[in-house]
């Protein structure tokens, strides 16, 4: 029985800019554009590393690199609500790959945090995705186990690693997609 639903915030909160950006380089770019995103997220390097890096690899300017990066991104307010009517009967928690508290800080309001009974931010745990320790620790702060919870994200890999982790997953395309696959799996 599921117990818990938690979501992503890059894609499915928010539009993923970022995510867009590093599909977009060329094939060789994106392994290593990756590693630096996820560096970044786990607190190894700075922001300012990470930025000069991500300039250096793709000769990008670094000026577009640190709009990239500082963008603030338009919220998904249809799944906000559907999350206020999951959270009457379910536990949510939001799991992100972030490199700083812009979540908390910046882009959710108090009343939108409060939608959330925990974060886990991959700054905060030296985890990323798709490292099946965070999908874990994810449940554990909800009280709950893996296997009684659903993971939202709109990278298919992270989906991919939330089953593999004994989660259920829905990969994120677009909200209304996203709605009907949960349903699914909580009609079951």
């Amino acid at each position: 029985m599921i117990k818990a639903i938690i979501f992503d915030c890059f894609g499915v909160l928010t539009a993923d800019k970022w995510h867009e950006f590093r599909l977009g380089l060329p094939e060789d770019q994106q392994p290593e554009a990756s590693d630096l995103n996820h560096q970044y997220c786990r607190g190894i390097i700075t922001k300012d590393d990470f930025l000069a890096a991500v300039t250096e690899l793709t000769g990008r300017d670094a000026a577009f690199t640190r709009e990239l990066v500082d963008n603030e991104d338009s919220k998904n307010y249809r799944l906000l609500e559907y999350i206020r009517e999951l959270k009457q009967q379910y536990k949510i928690g939001l799991l992100s790959n972030v490199a700083t508290p812009w979540i908390t800080d910046t882009f959710l309001t108090a009343e939108e945090q409060a939608l959330f009974d925990t974060f886990v931010f991959s700054y905060e745990v030296r985890l990323t995705k798709p490292d099946r320790r965070i999908f874990q620790l994810a449940a554990e702060r909800l009280d709950v186990q893996t296997g009684e919870c659903v993971f939202v994200d709109d990278i298919a890999r992270y989906a991919q690693a939330a089953r593999d982790a004994g989660m259920q997953a829905v990969a994120y395309e677009n909200f209304p997609q996203t709605q009907a696959d949960i349903i699914k799996i909580l009609d079951k």
